[in-house]
């Protein structure tokens, strides 16, 4: 009798052209710089620390759709550093359309009616306890956390709907933001005017990593999950960095949805070492700012198991609705054709009897995690074309 495979995940036991639909779904990555001085958050995007740290690529609609996305007179593009206290953010947005800014108060929902950059951490990439920063162009900030996604039945936390003391209470502690009026004006009505506005933020490591067990601080090699959303004209707009597609079951498809709250469909951000100094005699560049899932060496190696446990996950929460006895699937044919199986399949083991199962494992192995610390900080990318 024939041994049976071992369970596969993404490392030695299997080809990596096996994932090759996997990583071809794998968001943008962010590799973010180690700063040894810590940046002053006054609003000035064009400070020196920020000059040799390159913008990500411009937002796009939150659904990746070619419709409702941004004009080159919209543009809104950020870039990020970081220390041991600190995530540094700097964004710029350009507008075609009135500049809104109304609320005064910290907490106050600001997505709602004003012109609006917001900013979302989930440090363990587990989609509970994830952070949110929102800031519209005079400087008034809502920060909140969600226990889990709100289609989970997530509840917010924040002192905008709680005090000091109370379970949904939620604030931060550390965290300095800025912003700047760069051309223009804000809540000119008149036709024609245009605006332009910088945000510039430093999020506490500590208020991030909040709620969270298990957690510390981050270090070079580490990656959390993050996207940034720029929200417009009462939530007609939602223009985002990493567009959030997820797995449909109802459709049997990949779909963009106008939901922010889906951390699993963010990108990723990675703690890289400094910048090297001109005057470095090391013979080797460093790969700073935004990359795709076809560099091998900084992407994240447990993302085809990722996909395949939401695509089970979302499934699995369609397989129930559909049943007047609100179970779930107890085999994956049970679920059928509301999974994806060319996601799947690579995951399948086969006992003795023929019986199959999936096995799904987050834990990357050593020597591949060994790998993307010394490889992802250097110029010696190995890239898929």
């Amino acid at each position: 009798m024939s041994k049976p495979p071992s369970p596969l995940s993404p490392k030695e036991e299997s080809s990596d052209r096996d994932f090759k639909l996997h990583w071809s779904l794998c968001p943008r990555t962010y590799i973010a710089p180690y700063t040894p001085t810590p940046l002053e958050i006054n609003g000035d995007i064009n400070k020196e620390e920020w000059s040799r740290i390159p913008w990500s690529s411009p937002y796009v609609d939150i659904t990746g759709g070619e419709e409702g996305g941004p004009s080159s007179t919209q543009r809104t593009q950020m870039k990020l550093a970081w220390d041991e206290e600190y995530l540094y953010i700097a964004a710029i947005l350009h507008s075609d359309f009135p500049v809104v800014a109304s609320f005064r108060n910290r907490n106050d929902p600001i997505y709602q009616r004003d012109s609006d950059f917001e900013v979302f951490l989930d440090p363990l990439h587990s989609c509970h306890n994830y952070k949110e920063l929102e800031v519209n162009p005079i400087n008034t900030v809502w920060n909140l956390m969600l226990d889990k996604p709100y289609v989970d039945d997530g509840h917010e936390h924040s002192g905008r709907i709680a005090k000091e003391g109370d379970l949904f209470y939620y604030e931060v502690r550390n965290q300095k933001t800025a912003t700047k009026i760069l051309s223009g004006s804000v809540n000119n009505q008149d036709v024609g005017a245009t605006a332009i506005w910088a945000v510039e933020i430093a999020m506490s490591h500590d208020d991030t990593l909040a709620h969270i067990s298990s957690s510390s601080r981050p270090k070079v090699g580490d990656r959390w999950r993050i996207n940034s959303l720029r929200v417009e004209k009462e939530e007609q707009i939602n223009w985002s960095w990493q567009p959030q597609i997820i797995w449909d079951p109802a459709q049997r498809k990949f779909v963009g949805k106008v939901n922010m709250h889906l951390p699993d469909a963010w990108g990723y951000l990675q703690f890289a070492p400094a910048q090297l100094d001109k005057q470095s005699n090391k013979n080797e560049s460093r790969i700073i700012g935004e990359i795709d899932a076809n560099y091998h060496d900084c992407r994240d190696p447990s993302w085809p198991a990722k996909i395949v446990a939401m695509n089970i996950y979302y499934s699995q929460q369609h397989y129930k609705s559909l049943h007047p006895d609100g179970k779930y699937a107890s085999t994956l044919e049970q679920l059928g054709d509301l999974v994806n199986m060319d996601l799947v399949r690579p995951f399948i083991s086969h006992s003795s009897d023929g019986s199959g199962s999936v096995d799904i494992s987050l834990t990357s192995s050593s020597k591949t995690l060994q790998r993307d610390e010394e490889k992802c900080g250097t110029d010696s990318r190995e890239r898929d074309e």
